[in-house]
Parts: C-alpha cells; structure tokens; sequence
C-alpha cells in the first residue's frame, strides 16, 4: 500500500472516532439521570425528605430503583426511638415511576434525624437507580443506571437532629419570656405628671361648673 491509501485509511479512522465522540457528547447532554438524596424540609423544621430527581436533560421512562437494603419508611423521631422503623412497602421507591421529565423531583416525607438513624444506622444505603431513553423498545432504548446513596451522619449537627432543633426551640421560647416579662414591667411602673402639666383636682373642676 502507498502513503496515499495509509491516509485515507487513517482519515477515515479519524472520521469514525469523531462521530463516537460526538454521539457520545450528544447523548450525554440529552439522556436522563435520576439521583435520590435526602434533604431537610425548609418548611417543616426536624422532617427530612427523601427526593428523587432528573438531573438530566432528557425524560426518563420505567423508572425503577435497586436499593442495597429496604429503606425505612415514617421514621417519625427526633430522638433515636427504641422501636425500629417500618420498612418501606409502597411509593415511588418501592414501585417505580413511569415516566419522569427533565427537571422533575419528587418529595416523600421520610422522617425525622432519630427515626432515620435508628434504621440505618451508620452504614448507608447504596440505590441503583435504572431508567430507559424512550417508552418503546428499540435502539435508542438503551438502559441507563445511576447510583445514589443515603446517609444520614451528614445531617447529624443541622436542624434536622435533636441538636439543633431542641436548642433552637429553647432560644425562641427564652427571647419570647424576655419580651413579656419587659411589657409586664412597663404596664407596672406608676404613671407620673410632669410640671408642664399639673394635677387638677376634678372636683375643682365640677364645683367651677
């Protein structure tokens, strides 16, 4: 072969790689990817929520999840309780999600700091989580898999614990006690005149009428 046919081949080697690359950019930035991770409820202090969520930028259809171990579900507790969580029978986790779009989260009541750690413990939960391009089968509906994991040590000195919620709750009741005591002073103190006003008699002023 001469150096012209080693060209081309090598040219043509070059141009099948940079149609890989390129395929594997476009669907990189158009698959989905479902992640699940706990989050303390803004609104509702001590309750943590576990989430489930399409980072990615294409929908996700027949989603469906592999935990390592069950999960436990109303592990309602600020303090660790002694009664062990129910396992997780129902909801998203337990029965999938048929289809999910870009963006889309979903939020389920989990529990509480005691309740969570009661059940897992210190060894996290690790959750595969599976999902398809499209709804029929086909070639472009190839199986995607994510992993997760839920560990609830990291909210051990937030709001979500005992910690943090018990000592907050403790300082607004102090700064609420101080405020009233203050308006109870003030409603106590005597009233007074001052020289620019004098006393009058109110009799003085019914024997003048």
């Amino acid at each position: 072969m001469d150096l012209a046919s080693w060209i081309s081949i090598f040219m043509a080697v070059i141009a099948v790689a940079t149609a890989i690359v390129t395929y594997a950019v476009f669907r990189s930035a158009t698959d989905p990817a479902v992640i699940v991770y706990a989050q303390p409820d803004l609104q509702r202090q001590s309750i943590v929520n576990l989430i489930i969520e399409n980072i990615g930028r294409g929908a996700a259809h027949g989603v469906f999840f592999k935990p390592s171990r069950p999960l436990p579900q109303n592990a309602f507790s600020i303090p660790v309780p002694e009664k062990m969580p129910d396992q997780m029978q129902s909801g998203p986790i337990a029965n999938g999600i048929p289809f999910l779009a870009p963006g889309q989260r979903l939020s389920i009541s989990w529990g509480q700091y005691g309740g969570i750690y009661k059940y897992l413990g210190d060894e996290p939960i690790c959750i595969d989580t599976f999902c398809y391009r499209t709804r029929s089968n086909g070639l472009f509906s190839k199986r995607l898999q994510s992993s997760s994991t839920l560990d609830i040590r990291i909210f051990q000195t937030s709001d979500s614990t005992e910690h943090g919620y018990g000592p907050n709750l403790v300082k607004e009741l102090k700064t609420l006690n101080i405020t009233l005591k203050s308006i109870e002073k003030q409603l106590k103190k005597p009233i007074t005149y001052s020289a620019a006003e004098p006393n009058v008699d109110a009799s003085q002023n019914i024997n003048a009428s």
